[in-house]
């Protein structure tokens, strides 16, 4: 979880578009307003920041598409549970929330209780005889599959299940592939690992085996345009198997309210592997390098990527850039523990230089020697370049 403090109207209005694509991306922040006294919006005074009309929740209002909780502090007997109930569902839901705070709330004393007792962050368990109905459903179709596959997307790493996907994996000895949003998702250093999907644009090894799969097990799909090239995808309803976070889809049935962390737990604890009909994965995962040692002429992109592979380490917090960064990073291979960002569905321009900033940050508060590398483009750069500065200044350990 982040947080961003901005002031009322012109302040909160500047932050609007991060907080959007924070939104989109499905990335829990706390966004904090601070905003005139109680007092001066109950008598709708004319004061700067504002739009002149005496309207204090025009901005409220603005923001609340792109939050999942809008807490306006204004009651000091309500404040603490206001606070505790949008920072529970900013990290279960991983979205945005927004929290006013008027200037007058800051001094007034609120109850106490709540600010010693631990906020439960744990998940709602699924209803037990709906999981284990859908557990039976997908074990019925998994053992009876002759080529199937698993295909690991974005909603996987927002939700926070890839230690269950990965405990999958082990057990069931599946090939795994990923999406271009769920690079670094899985160790691709793993013996299972098949490469990125990306339909049309995928490699001919990668395409032939994920597409003539009679079961896809799809985990946290978001088939976004440039995710799936263009919605290029040839994956039959039929053949596929989604678990999402908040439900789940067998074929063509829908279990809504049926969480994915607990079925793909009891998948693992109860699939058979000696049912299983397990394939290997392709003998290329796309990143082989083209022969053009000692050619003289233009770096183009095929040449570029799969070299890039040698330079990193095993840790590394990797940026790319909305544009060819975003396209070509599906040329490489990763060490383990490598953590990918992208913004593949939002691609605000920009975005990756403070998204750099901020994940290099991070690093260093929590410790260790990990870089962060961005791949940026020379025009997008220049919408956030400032944030440089804060690199500099913090001392971050970032390459560009």
């Amino acid at each position: 979880m982040g947080a961003i403090v901005t002031t009322f109207g012109v302040g909160e209005l500047s932050a609007i578009n991060g907080l959007a694509g924070a939104y989109s991306e499905m990335v829990p922040v706390v966004h904090i307003v601070g905003c005139p006294s109680t007092i001066s919006q109950r008598n709708g005074m004319l004061l700067h920041h504002t739009l002149g009309n005496g309207d204090f929740n025009v901005f409220a209002n603005m923001s609340a598409g792109i939050s999942c909780v809008v807490a306006k502090l204004r009651d000091p007997a309500e404040i603490a549970s206001q606070i505790d109930h949008a920072l529970r569902e900013c990290y279960l839901r991983t979205r945005p929330v927004y929290i006013m705070l008027p200037t007058d709330m800051v001094t007034k004393k609120v109850e106490g209780e709540l600010l010693e007792k631990e906020i439960d962050l744990h998940e709602p368990a699924n209803d037990e005889d709906k999981e284990n109905y859908v557990v039976d459903v997908v074990l019925k179709y998994l053992h009876a599959a002759q080529r199937p596959v698993v295909l690991v997307d974005a909603c996987a790493v927002r939700s926070r299940v890839l230690r269950e996907v990965h405990e999958l994996i082990d057990k069931t000895k599946l090939p795994v592939f990923v999406t271009p949003m769920g690079k670094s998702a899985i160790d691709e250093t793993h013996s299972s690992y098949g490469g990125v999907y990306a339909g049309s644009a995928s490699h001919p090894e990668i395409k032939a085996m994920v597409e003539d799969s009679d079961l896809v097990l799809s985990i946290g799909s978001l088939k976004s345009d440039f995710n799936t090239a263009g919605f290029s995808y040839r994956l039959s309803q039929l053949n596929t198997i989604d678990l999402h976070t908040d439900h789940c889809v067998v074929r063509y049935s829908e279990y809504p309210g049926v969480k994915m962390r607990g079925v793909l737990r009891k998948i693992t604890q109860r699939v058979d592997t000696n049912q299983l009909k397990v394939q290997s994965p392709p003998s290329s995962t796309g990143a082989s390098e083209d022969k053009l040692e000692g050619i003289n002429g233009p770096i183009k992109q095929a040449w570029f990527w799969p070299r890039i592979s040698n330079f990193f380490r095993e840790g590394d917090i990797i940026v790319s850039e909305t544009g060819t960064a975003n396209f070509g990073i599906w040329e490489t291979i990763f060490p383990p523990n490598v953590t990918a960002l992208n913004q593949i569905l939002w691609g605000s321009i920009g975005w990756a230089v403070g998204a750099c900033q901020g994940a290099a940050l991070a690093a260093k508060d929590s410790g260790g020697n990990r870089r962060t590398i961005l791949f940026e483009g020379d025009g997008s750069l220049q919408l956030t370049a400032q944030e440089i500065s804060t690199m500099i200044r913090h001392n971050l350990d970032v390459i560009m």
